[in-house]
């Protein structure tokens, strides 16, 4: 025979229903999360987007699109983008503040060339990814600075192929006559400017003034 024996701590009913008369714990019924103040569920605000176009903050441009009245004519081809299109966006001169025409560059003879400091000599001649240069100087000739160090040409390589340019003769049947005495005096250096880029070479022109 089964005897029920009271647990400590607890009582029955006169009737024996074997239900105990002690106040259970009440289980806590689990919160609404409906009313709990949960902060708001990150979204990304419906805005308009900014028409992209180059030029604005973040646009990417092969190369700076020439200014209102330029004569330049900018022919790209297939031709690797400049390292640095933030440059782009600040307006950056097509050349070396120490080559540029319109930053009024230092002036030099161009027979003789010019002493570069060692800091410079190897920087870009050219603010453009290209490998090649064909500069036409003053209207007398023309020659080629070849990028020889790295992939674009720099101060001191445009300097030495210039002055072996120069020194070339004007007439191979007059090897001592060359292309410098061809240029009378009008030898000194006034800066370059540009015509056109196509396939990795920039069509330049070297501009010349009077020696005083």
């Amino acid at each position: 025979m089964y005897v029920r024996t009271p647990s400590t701590g607890s009582s029955y009913s006169s009737g024996g229903s074997g239900v105990s008369d002690a106040p259970s714990t009440p289980s806590r019924a689990p919160r609404s999360i409906r009313n709990e103040s949960l902060p708001p569920t990150p979204r990304t605000p419906n805005t308009p987007l900014t028409p992209f176009s180059y030029g604005s903050p973040g646009s990417y441009a092969p190369f700076p699109s020439p200014p209102a009245g330029s004569k330049h004519n900018m022919s790209y081809g297939l031709v690797t983008p400049p390292a640095s299109p933030d440059k782009i966006a600040r307006g950056q001169s097509d050349f070396h503040v120490l080559l540029d025409a319109s930053a009024r560059p230092p002036s030099f003879d161009i027979r003789a060339g010019t002493m570069l400091h060692p800091q410079t000599a190897n920087v870009p001649a050219i603010n453009h990814r290209v490998s090649r240069m064909l500069v036409n100087v003053g209207g007398f000739f023309a020659f080629e600075v070849v990028a020889q160090t790295g992939p674009v040409p720099t101060l001191s390589e445009l300097v030495g192929q210039l002055v072996r340019a120069v020194r070339v003769p004007a007439d191979p049947r007059t090897p001592a006559f060359t292309r410098g005495h061809a240029l009378g005096n009008r030898v000194v250096f006034a800066g370059l400017s540009l015509r056109s880029i196509d396939r990795g070479v920039a069509v330049c022109d070297l501009h010349l003034r009077n020696m005083a």
